[in-house]
C-alpha cells in the first residue's frame, strides 16, 4: 500500500510511512492522511538550500494540502526534522514536496496556478476549497518560482518594438515592449513617454543593450530620443 501511494505522489526523496482515513466531528470532510518523511541523506537547510546533516526530529508535526485523489481530500503529514547548518545554525529542514513556509505541496500549488489561468480567482478558490486570497498568494508564489528559474527575457534581444496603448476608455496608458524574434511581450509599464521607456533600458545590462540592433516604433520623438541615448 505504501509503495503504491509513493508512486501516486511521485515525489523524489520522499518515504511514505503510513496511510489512513481520518474522520470526526471536528472535520468538515474525511481526509486521506499520508504520513511521510524525507529520505535519509535528502535533508536540506530551509534557508540556504544546501544539504546538511540532521540535528533532531524537531518539535512538532506539520500538514500540507495535496492534490485531491478523486473525491478524497489528501494531506501529507510529517515530523519537521531540523538540520545543523554551519551557515544558518540549527534550523528546520526543507522538505522535497513543498516550499519552505508553505502549507501546500508543490503539485497542489501548480494545479492552483494553472486553474487561475483559465478561471477567475473566486471560482478557483471554490473548486479547491481554499480562501480566495490564498489562491492569489499561491499563484504569485508559483509565478515567482517560474521567473527565478526561467532565463531572462532580456537576454539575446536583437529586434524589439515599443508602443503605448490606452485602456479604461482611453484615459490610462501603458507602454509595451515586445521581442519581435520570439513574438512575445517582454516588458510593460504604466504611462508613456521618455521617462517610462528609460525605465526599460535601465533594467538591461550593458551587454543586453549592446545586442539590440533594431527598434521599431511609430515615430514618436520620445522613442527616438531614448533609442539614440541607450542604443546609439
Amino acid at each position: 500500500m505504501n509503495s503504491i501511494f509513493k508512486q501516486l505522489l511521485n515525489v523524489k526523496g520522499m518515504v511514505v510511512e503510513n496511510v489512513c482515513i481520518v474522520d470526526g466531528p471536528m472535520r468538515p470532510e474525511p481526509v486521506l492522511e499520508v504520513r511521510v518523511r524525507p529520505r535519509a541523506g535528502m535533508l536540506r537547510c530551509s534557508r540556504c538550500g544546501r544539504k546538511r546533516r540532521g540535528y533532531d526530529r524537531g518539535g512538532g508535526v506539520r500538514r500540507w494540502r495535496h492534490q485531491d485523489f478523486g473525491c478524497w481530500r489528501v494531506e501529507l503529514v510529517a515530523s519537521m526534522p531540523r538540520v545543523d547548518c554551519p551557515k544558518c545554525g540549527v534550523v528546520v529542514a526543507s522538505v522535497p514536496w513543498a516550499e519552505p513556509g508553505s502549507r501546500f505541496t508543490r503539485d497542489f500549488e501548480a494545479e492552483c496556478a494553472w486553474l487561475m489561468t483559465v478561471a477567475n480567482q473566486r471560482t478557483v478558490s471554490g473548486f479547491l476549497h481554499i480562501a480566495w486570497r490564498t489562491a492569489g498568494q499561491i499563484a504569485r508564489r508559483v509565478a515567482g518560482r517560474l521567473r527565478a528559474s526561467a532565463p531572462s527575457p532580456f537576454d539575446g534581444l536583437h529586434a524589439i518594438g515599443v508602443d503605448e496603448t490606452s485602456y479604461r476608455k482611453g484615459h490610462t496608458y501603458i507602454t509595451v515592449v515586445v521581442d519581435h524574434e520570439r513574438g512575445r511581450v517582454i516588458w510593460a509599464h504604466d504611462g508613456y513617454g521618455k521617462d517610462v521607456f528609460d525605465l526599460f533600458f535601465q533594467q538591461l545590462t550593458p551587454g543586453q543593450r549592446a545586442s539590440i540592433r533594431v527598434v521599431t516604433g511609430d515615430g514618436a520623438k520620445w522613442i527616438d530620443s531614448c533609442v539614440h541615448e541607450w542604443c546609439p
